[in-house]
């Protein structure tokens, strides 16, 4: 994936698209498929992250962008979902091993400025099994992510 800051060629928005999951575990790994799509696209002004998992070191990437787009399988969901993410409203709280991303964006102003805008992108997930593949269902709803997250990007240059 892309390092360092990349300019402003987005126009005035900063954009960070964070795919996370275990790409070994099946269907978990549809936020780093999606984010490798994303990547492969070469928006301009667009960074793109492909982790395992959430970190605290990763609030030093979030600090000063005007978008951040966290993008994850969910067992939970029934379909594609984008819903705006803010921090925890109590503070940040120690994340450890992992975290979710209302609480690593409350980690964000102890290293710099929240991004004023913050979304969580969930796939549905039905197979968490060991191996590569995504399942059907998932790879599409996966595919479904990426034309939504690019209609966000979009949306968020206005």
């Amino acid at each position: 994936m892309q390092t360092g800051r990349p300019s402003a060629k987005y126009g005035v928005t900063d954009a960070l698209v964070i795919g996370y999951g275990n790409d070994l575990r099946t269907d978990d790994g549809a936020g780093r498929w999606v984010a490798a799509q994303i990547e492969a696209l070469e928006l301009p002004g667009v960074e793109v992250r492909s982790l395992a998992q959430l970190t605290p070191e990763l609030s030093l990437d979030v600090a000063g962008r005007e978008v951040v787009i966290f993008v994850d399988a969910s067992v939970d969901a029934t379909e594609v979902t984008v819903q705006g993410v803010d921090a925890e409203p109590t503070g940040p709280k120690t994340m450890t091993h992992h975290g979710d991303p209302a609480t690593l964006l409350s980690l964000v102003p102890t290293v710099g400025a929240l991004p004023p805008r913050a979304y969580v992108v969930s796939i549905p997930a039905t197979n968490l099994e060991m191996a590569l593949e995504l399942t059907t269902a998932t790879q599409a709803a996966a595919s479904e992510a990426v034309g939504r997250i690019v209609e966000l990007l979009a949306a968020s240059r206005s």
